[in-house]
């Protein structure tokens, strides 16, 4: 055995980059809120710096972006991180939903996907609840790799020319998303 191979560990690096992009979904919203204040309370560059190295640890030196800059990454990193706890809340109701259906229902089963029985519809909705779970954390995982895009464009050297106004739609749908679900429920 190499000495490569002695050290090394084998964690597959794609579930750990996965599983660190939607870690860094769900910390953009106390992160954002942070820095929010920091930005506001006129500790820019110590926000941006935050920021950045919670996007790419490691990465600390930035080309010391302006006032306006970090507070614009603050908002939209703060509604970003907003979304992605949305999202993760919703999955973790269908989810809980799904695996106690026949306990929180009423008599609507028999209307319901997977009906007329209580079996077949709490055995759809179990299904489907726990299918969201994975959904759930590919989201996280494109919403964080978003938000270390925007941390690049905003914060550091260069970044993708796209991940300004994606995450102002992204921002946008959200506060949609989240209208409509109080409206229905």
């Amino acid at each position: 055995m190499s000495t490569d191979q002695a050290g090394s560990t084998s964690v597959n690096p794609f579930v750990t980059e996965s599983a660190r992009r939607a870690l860094f979904a769900l910390r953009a919203f106390p992160t954002g809120l942070v820095a929010f204040g920091a930005a506001a309370s006129g500790r820019h560059r110590r926000a941006a710096r935050w920021q950045l190295d919670a996007a790419e640890p490691g990465t600390s030196d930035i080309h010391s972006p302006s006032w306006w800059r970090i507070f614009t990454h603050s908002a939209l990193s703060l509604s970003i991180g907003a979304v992605a706890w949305f999202v993760a809340f919703l999955s973790l109701v269908a989810a809980f939903r799904g695996v106690f259906y026949g306990l929180i229902t009423d008599d609507s089963y028999r209307y319901s996907w997977g009906g007329p029985t209580l079996a077949g519809a709490w055995l759809v909705h179990l299904v489907l609840g726990l299918l969201l779970v994975p959904v759930a954390l590919c989201i996280l995982r494109v919403i964080g790799s978003l938000l270390v895009g925007l941390a690049q464009r905003l914060l550091g050297d260069g970044g993708p020319a796209w991940a300004v106004p994606v995450s102002l739609v992204l921002a946008a749908a959200g506060a949609l998303l989240f209208r409509s679900w109080l409206h229905q429920i």
